[in-house]
């Protein structure tokens, strides 16, 4: 008779990572609701339809609803582990980074920040070759800044 193994038993929580990403998302959406009042700008012009907060509105508060019901119908089971400290801390430093780049755009413009993001993440994640974690985030950087302003008229920072 085997032993049974005890290695997947330990890795299960009661509340693990796919519980900790819908709380995370019912977060970003009660936030983006309470803020959704002052971050979109409306102009009123007596029309009685839908206006510019409507479908943003609609979409939070469906996310907000969904991801509270997967938190409520799987409440009893059980989940992976949320992983190593390292790893969080990567996804952390991640998160600053990308933070500290949108924070940094109206300063230092899009073209730079974005190029900056992607070495410093290619960096990070482990790329240590020239072509793919210096050349590729910046070639992408330039043909997202040129394609927003000149094929799609966004005005970037």
């Amino acid at each position: 008779m085997s032993k049974p193994s005890h290695d997947t038993a330990d890795q299960k929580r009661r509340f693990g990572l796919p519980s900790l990403a819908s709380v995370a998302i019912l977060l970003v959406a009660l936030g983006g609701l309470a803020s959704l009042q002052a971050q979109v700008l409306v102009f009123d012009f007596g029309d009685s339809g839908p206006d510019a907060r409507f479908f943003p509105r609609l979409v939070l508060a469906l996310l907000a609803v969904a991801a509270a019901l997967r938190l409520w119908l799987r409440r009893a089971e059980l989940e992976e582990a949320p992983g190593a400290a390292l790893d969080w801390a990567r996804v952390l430093l991640v998160g600053l980074l990308v933070g500290g780049a949108v924070l940094a755009m109206d300063a230092l413009g899009f073209l730079l920040c974005s190029a900056a993001v992607g070495i410093a993440l290619a960096w990070l994640l482990g790329e240590r070759r020239l072509a793919l974690g210096l050349l590729l985030p910046l070639a992408v950087a330039v043909l997202v800044t040129l394609g927003a302003r000149h094929a799609l008229n966004i005005p970037l920072p």
